[in-house]
């Protein structure tokens, strides 16, 4: 039987119920944690804008 199942352990808190989590008060994610992972994706979705917007304006012009 998988450890998450068995009545007698402790059940691995990733996989505890939203519900639960909440009921003990946890808070689910904090804001720290969102902020942190925008920051670290900033760069590259910037980048990915960018070259987006190269390649737009790049097919734009060939059009013309």
């Amino acid at each position: 039987m998988s450890r998450f199942t068995h009545a007698g352990s402790s059940a691995d808190p990733l996989q505890r119920p939203r519900a639960a989590a909440l009921a003990k008060g946890e808070r689910p994610i904090s804001s720290d944690v969102v902020l942190h992972g925008i920051r670290s994706i900033a760069p590259r979705l910037g980048l990915v804008f960018l070259i987006a917007g190269a390649l737009q304006l790049a097919m734009r012009l060939a059009g013309h």
